[in-house]
């Protein structure tokens, strides 16, 4: 086995030629704390060793190469953001131009959900965060840790929880294994690979627009993207945003008691309902988007598909959780409305209120419900809602 000190000299290497049989994947493993412990060094070494044979193994298809490198940024004692550290990883992974990125640190992480927590896989920033505090004794981290390092991987590559292989829940770090993954989860495995293992789109020799880059980094893994979006459940994103939501609930509220919301819902035309509807979505999305910094996750500049990627995931999940803000202000309203006296609320309105016509003053209330949550959506801390927008889970 190599050990870290055998290491210490060494920084990583960009890609080299292959054969077209053997395409590379890089998984860049991150040292973030200023650790003197050569005995834990070396322990996070051997797993970092045990998780490229496993896989080398597994997934003959492709060269492993495992950098790691050591940014003595924080002290190894006392709790770290995993927000911070997500954005330290993506940085390394953009910089050396890994395909994937594991930060590891002997520091306990800062939950926000949970009580504890061992790590928290990103698959919209393909970079993972772990903790080694709660191994156990060091003797007992390379195993465990390994086990650890699968379970995020397995996170990366749009995997979910399963009763068997290193995808099983850890109740305990003792139940941490380095073990293969099961037959179905190596199929879904290697065709995420193959469509990592591509070559980036700025390594071509084309002159790229801010649209066609764009374009072309959606339709190089639209599945790939469709899928993180969904994993990270955006119709929930709502209850996580409470002033968000809070913003949105006063609208309706005041909304429902005024005569000239019904008199103007009721009497808009269904395209004009419609096209509104649709611009407000995309408008309040990017107004929280550019409001939070939330494309603002590297400090690289320049076309870079990795971080258009992690980008349009951002984006799409927090569209997807607007769109299903207004499908449930939709719903409510309409529900409301009909408890609502029929002569009042016509004699309001100025025409005899039947379905339609309620459909139609439900889809004004969602739209300007949207409205009024975008700028509420600007007064959560910008800290919490991209940890909401970029956590998978705490493990």
């Amino acid at each position: 086995m190599t050990t870290f000190s055998e290491h210490l000299a060494q920084e990583p290497a960009a890609p080299q030629a292959l054969e077209p049989q053997q395409p590379l994947i890089q998984v860049g493993w991150v040292i973030p704390a200023d650790v003197q412990d050569l005995a834990l060094l070396d322990a996070y070494q051997e797993a970092l060793e045990r998780v490229r044979s496993l896989l080398a193994g597994l997934f003959p298809q492709f060269r492993w190469e495992m950098p790691l490198v050591r940014r003595h940024r924080y002290p190894p004692h006392g709790p770290l953001d995993p927000l911070e550290l997500l954005e330290l990883g993506l940085q390394e992974k953009i910089h050396f131009r890994w395909d994937f990125s594991l930060v590891v640190a002997p520091n306990d992480l800062r939950p926000r959900q949970r009580i504890s927590t061992l790590g928290v896989p990103s698959s919209a920033l393909e970079v993972a965060v772990m903790s080694s505090a709660l191994l156990g004794p060091t003797g007992e981290i390379p195993e465990r840790l390994a086990g650890l390092a699968l379970h995020m991987l397995g996170h990366l590559w749009g995997l979910g929880h399963d009763e068997h292989g290193p995808m099983r829940p850890p109740e305990a770090p003792e139940s941490l294994a380095c073990v293969p993954f099961t037959e179905g989860q190596q199929i879904a495995v290697l065709a995420r690979l193959e469509e990592v293992a591509d070559a980036r789109l700025e390594e071509e020799q084309v002159r790229w627009s801010w649209l066609s880059f764009h374009w072309r980094t959606f339709w190089t893994d639209p599945q790939g993207i469709w899928m993180d979006i969904w994993d990270y459940a955006p119709w929930r994103l709502p209850l996580r945003m409470g002033r968000m939501t809070a913003a949105t609930a006063v609208s309706i509220f005041f909304l429902l008691l005024g005569a000239e919301s019904w008199e103007v819902g009721t009497h808009l035309s269904v395209p004009v309902l419609a096209l509104g509807a649709l611009i407000t979505m995309v408008g309040a999305t990017a107004f929280v988007f550019a409001g939070q910094n939330l494309g603002q996750i590297s400090r690289e500049v320049g076309w870079r598909e990795q971080l258009v990627r992690s980008r349009m995931v951002i984006f799409g999940t927090l569209l997807m959780g607007i769109v299903f803000l207004w499908l449930t202000l939709f719903v409510t309203t309409f529900l409301i409305a009909l408890l609502f006296p029929v002569q009042t609320v016509s004699g309001w309105a100025g025409v005899p209120l039947q379905g339609i016509a309620l459909m139609r003053h439900a889809a004004f209330m969602a739209t300007v419900g949207v409205l009024a949550g975008a700028l509420g959506g600007n007064l959560e801390e910008e800290e919490e809602i991209k940890a909401d927008l970029l956590y998978d889970e705490e493990t």
